[in-house]
């Protein structure tokens, strides 16, 4: 986390977005659950500003993750102080077709390190969901190997300002 603090994330995000916004995957997708950036993550702000797709974002509800609608007037501090929706949760996943997941850092292999809480991991684990999962992470933060555990999620997509890694199983 100390190493992207140093980053110009700003610069970066703009291009990590060019690399996402290019995919057919994100192209084809008309339901995408995404996450409201902290201060030093992949700033991903642009995309909820996207009309022609209809947005979600996690809510922390005690130790899971709910799932609602996006709606920018309806959102406030939650836990960890991230901005949150305030409405209603969904039920069902069937409809998202993209999944963007935050991570601290990643490795080429679609595998993260989050905050260390399991949200992510837990939640896409119980979900039934054919949605593709993309990572978008800073280069300098992907790395050959996390050595992920049993329970992490592998991620379908990698993308960096850099390149985008489609991972296959």
């Amino acid at each position: 986390m100390e190493k992207r603090t140093k980053l110009c994330t700003e610069e970066l995000s703009n291009k990590i977005l060019a690399n996402l916004f290019s995919l057919d995957e994100y192209k084809d997708a008309k339901n995408i659950m995404c996450y409201y950036p902290l201060k030093f993550e992949v700033q991903l702000q642009a995309c909820l500003y996207d009309n022609s797709k209809h947005w979600f974002l996690p809510r922390v509800n005690d130790k899971e993750l709910e799932v609602c609608s996006y709606c920018e007037s309806e959102l406030k501090k939650g836990s960890f102080g991230i901005l949150e929706p305030c409405g209603n949760k969904i039920d069902s996943f069937q409809n998202i077709d993209l999944i963007i997941i935050p991570a601290v850092a990643a490795d080429i292999n679609g595998y993260r390190i989050g905050y260390g809480k399991g949200y992510y991991d837990k939640f896409l684990s119980s979900v039934i969901t054919t949605a593709k999962k993309i990572i978008p992470i800073y280069s300098d933060l992907l790395y050959s190997t996390i050595y992920p555990d049993k329970h992490d999620i592998k991620a379908d997509i990698i993308v960096t300002e850099k390149e985008v890694l489609k991972i296959y199983c």
